[in-house]
């Protein structure tokens, strides 16, 4: 007798109904020194995250590397205690101090138990109001940094993301930024202060604070941040150019004789996240090449062999953005998985998307969408990301609502739009004799 509880693994579950989701906006409130203070209150754990986010990003620098540097160099110390102090006490307490840079902001994060934010929040006030900015832990940071690029840069993978950041959004714009190994001998101390007191002011940040948070926690927030870190705002002149008015086109090779594999990019400058034709953007983007059962993997891995893995992504910046799709191919495919790639890319503006294929990505954004908002924490890197892109909350769920109801004509014709064969970049990186 057959066991009816066997699952059947030839038939694909039932679709279930899609769960309606609301987003509402954060409260806020201000602090004594004017940051203002998001909150999402959510769940069970004694666990609060509180990220105070800085339009610092490396597109304001007048150097390569001092946002980065000026970002890390936070939890190196403070005027009154040394590197080694910090991070002894930061450990005590079971804590942890994440700094991150992106072309638009600088953001120092800080996890916590509850129960220990008395005594945390001191010494992350210390680190605004008396950073230390020592010489030999800039030195330190940048031998580290200089030895991680130099191995990178031997990479094809490597060389190819930087070379169509800059392809994109041109060489010499704030976005464009290429890093060089001569960099890092260009910056000192001064620089870092210099860029620290231009930008990390209280009328240039705000705070988000996340998790299962505490009645005492404004309060400390206003005490240890809100009176103590004060700091006024430097005159800032510089006319800063984020893209270029006329990015690249046509077809770019780099050569390195060594290399066993050949990294390729091919991608445009794309529209805004505020653009109402992004949401079916984002949709063409998955069924190109946004998921492991992609055209783009069928193609290049299963059916041809050439690759291990195959994406197409859709990068968004505050002022600039970009659809690239990236590859690794063995040096002798390389002609071949380009062509298949440009193939795969016009087939979306010539051939509507099929019924069934469109259902299946469509289920795997909504799962997606279902997984990126699960848990405070979750909530908070997605808030992060709208706020920055200067989008309210509820941009997600209308950005789901408008991918599930897309047509496949639609998107046909967001294709034509905007994934126009003869605007793209096509750059190889490894071997190749010509394009």
């Amino acid at each position: 007798m057959k066991d009816s509880n066997i699952p059947t693994r030839h038939t694909a579950p039932l679709t279930s109904e899609h769960i309606k989701m609301t987003l509402e906006e954060p409260p806020l409130w201000k602090l004594d020194n004017g940051m203002v203070v998001r909150q999402i209150h959510a769940g069970q754990e004694e666990v609060t995250r509180i990220d105070f986010v800085f339009n610092a990003g490396s597109a304001f620098q007048s150097k390569r590397l001092i946002a980065l540097a000026a970002n890390r160099l936070l939890r190196e110390g403070t005027l009154t205690k040394t590197s080694f102090q910090f991070a002894s006490l930061i450990d005590y307490y079971g804590a942890y101090i994440e700094t991150s840079v992106t072309k638009d902001t600088g953001t120092v994060t800080l996890y916590s138990l509850n129960k220990h934010l008395p005594f945390l929040l001191p010494l992350i006030g210390e680190i605004f109001s008396e950073p230390a900015f020592r010489e030999e832990e800039l030195a330190t940071y940048l031998n580290k940094q200089k030895q991680e690029f130099l191995i990178n840069n031997a990479k094809v993978k490597y060389r190819a993301s930087t070379g169509f950041n800059s392809l994109v959004f041109g060489e010499h714009s704030a976005y464009g930024q290429k890093l060089e190994v001569d960099d890092f001998e260009r910056i000192n101390i001064q620089d870092v202060v210099s860029f620290f007191k231009r930008f990390y002011y209280p009328g240039n940040g705000w705070i988000l604070v996340s998790g299962n948070i505490s009645p005492e926690l404004p309060e400390m927030l206003n005490t240890y941040i809100g009176q103590r870190f004060v700091s006024e705002q430097i005159k800032l002149t510089d006319d800063i150019v984020f893209a270029a008015e006329h990015p690249a086109k046509g077809d770019f090779f780099e050569l390195q004789p060594d290399a066993l594999q050949s990294a390729i990019r091919v991608g445009l400058p794309a529209i805004a996240k505020n653009h109402p034709d992004y949401h079916y953007l984002k949709l063409l983007n998955t069924v190109l090449g946004g998921y492991f059962g992609s055209r783009l993997m069928s193609n290049l891995r299963e059916e041809k062999g050439f690759t291990y893995g195959v994406s197409s992504y859709l990068v968004n910046y505050r002022h600039a953005g970009f659809f690239s799709v990236a590859t690794e191919v063995n040096a002798m495919h390389t002609e071949a998985a380009l062509g298949e790639i440009c193939h795969e890319i016009s087939r979306l503006a010539v051939e509507p998307i099929g019924e069934e294929e469109l259902h299946l990505v469509k289920n795997y954004l909504y799962g997606t969408f279902l997984r990126s908002f699960d848990g405070p924490f979750s909530l908070a890197d997605r808030f992060i990301a709208a706020n920055d892109n200067d989008l309210p909350f509820g941009y997600y769920h209308q950005s789901l609502k408008t991918m599930l109801l897309a047509k496949p004509m639609q998107l046909m014709e967001v294709a034509n739009r905007y994934l126009a064969a003869n605007n793209m970049i096509r750059l190889v990186v490894g071997k190749k004799e010509k394009l």
